[in-house]
């Protein structure tokens, strides 16, 4: 049985596994109010801070409202189905804390007559939006093992969307996958590149990327072709 808010609010932090420095961060108080206020003893837990708390991390407040609301099971029941009901993505801090700051992505462009390499400077900020030098914005989604960045181009108004595993981010460099647009010809592209924190010479990044024919696929128009032939069959 859990008798009061300070051990329901315990137990809560502990089933979703939210970490004490995370709360604070988020809720932009210090650690140490965040301990004390899970003390019983201290007196320190106020209605304002479960409201903060619950709002924070979309926690059913029912939970702390409800006095015959306090065994371990029927509690783990409304979290269980918060969990179930929210999105595959989730606000994990942990990871976006090891995300934030400026990235080099490094990827082929999709015409190498161009350039030879492109270099995209990249920002990801405290609140999951992202930004390239070339003012496309867009947002980060963090799923359970990987995640996804979605951009909108900030002239043709394309979706690019850059996916990585989340076990990876711990490394300064990691690879990633990209879906867009090439530039001119308006076709699907998939491209895989890699971030790092450190701006890279174009033939340091090169030697690291590899041959383009092995990571750079154009959709074919060929396919194209042979989707609509289905379409007007069965049309």
């Amino acid at each position: 049985m859990l008798y009061n808010n300070e051990e329901k609010l315990n137990y809560v932090l502990k089933t979703l596994n939210l970490q004490t420095k995370d709360i604070a961060q988020k809720l932009e108080i210090s650690a140490g109010l965040v301990s004390q206020i899970q003390n019983h003893y201290n007196g320190k837990l106020r209605k304002i801070h479960l409201y903060a708390i619950c709002n924070a991390y979309n926690i059913p407040m029912e939970i702390f409202d409800n006095e015959k609301l306090n065994s371990k099971e029927s509690i783990k029941i409304l979290l269980g189905k918060k969990e179930k009901n929210n999105s595959m993505f989730q606000n994990n801090y942990e990871l976006l804390d090891k995300l934030i700051g400026r990235w080099y992505l490094y990827s082929y462009p999709s015409n190498l007559k161009l350039s030879d390499v492109w270099i995209t400077e990249t920002n990801i900020y405290e609140n999951f939006l992202v930004e390239d030098m070339h003012k496309n914005q867009g947002k980060l989604y963090v799923g359970k093992h990987q995640s996804i960045i979605i951009k909108e181009s900030n002239n043709s108004k394309n979706i690019t969307s850059i996916t990585f595993d989340n076990d990876r981010v711990t490394y300064q460099n990691f690879p990633f996958s990209r879906i867009s647009k090439s530039n001119g010809l308006n076709k699907e592209l998939l491209n895989f590149g890699f971030f790092s924190r450190k701006k890279m010479t174009k033939e340091e990044a090169q030697e690291v990327l590899g041959n383009p024919k092995e990571i750079q696929i154009q959709m074919n128009y060929e396919m194209l072709e042979r989707i609509n032939a289905c379409i007007e069959m069965k049309g």
